[in-house]
């Protein structure tokens, strides 16, 4: 009729580029081949892909328990204005009575340490910073330290040493003050000597005062000393090291608010007030 009739495919025919086709000749297996992808194994996944840029990004920070620390030293400068003792002095304690910033018990720490140092005591000063926690990474204070919490102080020349080039002061004050030296470095025995010689060296129970210290080197409870107000600080050190046992050659110190007392003046002429605990500090 002219009618083209189609004739179904049987079910059991499989197409020549049919991959399960065992008769498939190698054209066909090369084309199917040439055209099927390939993974691209070059490439990392991106989810764990890391630009070695970002790690080098990375900052490094440095624990507290992991801070630089460097033996103290003195600082040694010059400075480019006339300095005397006394103005360095007055420069010292107006610097440190108007600190804001900071803890004020580390400013005391740094008070007392600049002081030790100023008279050659770098060892004790060394132990006073160890003891509180502060760390010195140069070893110069002018660079700055820190506290145990991380926190950063840092002092001018003028505060931490003397200059090189410090302007001699009068000669009537030096020697007013190298005579007071002298009586602060006599024997306190002999002192009372002179004393009771002169008729003031009687006591009386109203002269007496009692001084509670607290040690440095123990847990313990405090030692309880009576002293006399005329009595010195030198004193009061060594009835402390005759009431307690201190091994070796163990020294002691008093310190009241952040500040080494004078060994030569007495407690109440430095500023203690009767019933304020002191603190004695005990180097070995």
């Amino acid at each position: 009729m002219g009618c083209c009739s189609s004739t179904a495919r049987s079910s059991g025919h499989v197409s020549p580029y049919s991959p399960s086709n065992p008769h498939a000749d190698s054209s066909s297996r090369a084309i199917t081949s040439a055209t099927a992808p390939h993974p691209d194994v070059s490439t990392p996944r991106t989810s764990s892909h890391i630009p070695p840029a970002s790690l080098s990004s990375r900052p490094h920070t440095i624990g507290l328990a992991e801070q630089f620390n460097q033996p103290l030293r003195p600082h040694s400068w010059t400075s480019k204005r006339k300095w005397t003792r006394s103005e360095l002095s007055n420069e010292r304690e107006e610097f440190f009575d108007t600190r804001v910033t900071g803890r004020p018990e580390i400013w005391g720490t740094l008070k007392m340490v600049v002081g030790l140092i100023g008279t050659g005591e770098v060892e004790t000063a060394q132990g006073i910073l160890d003891a509180a926690g502060v760390t010195v990474p140069t070893g110069d204070l002018v660079n700055g330290v820190y506290d145990e919490a991380g926190n950063f102080y840092q002092m001018p020349e003028p505060v931490v040493g003397d200059p090189d080039n410090v302007e001699v002061e009068d000669d009537g004050a030096d020697e007013a003050d190298m005579a007071k030296g002298e009586e602060g470095d006599m024997d306190e025995e002999e002192l009372e000597r002179r004393r009771e010689e002169k008729g003031k060296g009687v006591l009386k129970s109203g002269d007496l005062v009692k001084v509670r210290a607290r040690l440095s080197d123990r847990g313990g409870p405090d030692v309880v000393i009576m002293v006399s107000k005329e009595q010195t600080v030198r004193v009061l050190i060594r009835k402390i090291q005759d009431e307690i046992d201190i091994p070796g050659k163990g020294k002691v110190r008093i310190a009241y608010l952040g500040k080494i007392l004078k060994e030569g003046e007495t407690l109440l002429t430095q500023g203690w007030r009767e019933g304020h605990v002191v603190n004695a500090l005990v180097f070995q």
